[in-house]
């Protein structure tokens, strides 16, 4: 009996040890990517949308997105709104991803994938469109091609 204790010990120690993903903290996040204006911070996701490319929502007289038939929803942490989710601030926001492939949507049934907690590898990746985005980015000096000289005759 004193084994299988042990046992179960073991496993709930070692299940819950690897399970947990190391995410990135908004200090971590804000010192790396800088997406958003000073004034737009405390907004909205959904006021801030115009600044994503490729999000198709239009735009109503009062700057507020509605679902548009090619538009199937947004998935927001795992869970999918048919409408834009509420009390949902751009601060928080730190994956965007446009989806754009019919296998894709009809997999996730949405046309916008955002997180607000996310792993190393998601922060980095390419699908994320707050890279591009990224006011921090250091742009590497492009080289100069040379010039061939022709023969002066």
């Amino acid at each position: 009996m004193k084994t299988n204790y042990l046992f179960l010990l073991i496993f709930l120690t070692f299940t819950s040890a690897f399970s947990q993903n190391d995410l990135v903290s908004d200090e971590e996040f804000n010192s790396r990517i800088t997406w958003l204006e000073p004034h737009e911070k405390h907004l909205e996701f959904r006021y801030v949308l115009r600044k994503i490319p490729g999000a198709n929502f239009e735009y109503s007289f009062v700057n507020v997105p509605f679902k548009t038939s090619s538009s199937n929803g947004w998935l927001v942490d795992g869970i999918l709104y048919v409408y834009p989710p509420q009390r949902l601030y751009a601060s928080q926001v730190k994956y965007v991803e446009v989806v754009n492939s019919i296998l894709q949507s009809n997999t996730c049934q949405c046309s916008l994938i955002v997180k607000t907690a996310v792993t190393e590898k998601e922060l980095n990746s390419r699908k994320n469109i707050l890279n591009r985005l990224n006011k921090n980015r250091i742009d590497k000096p492009k080289k100069k091609k040379k010039k061939k000289r022709g023969k002066n005759n």
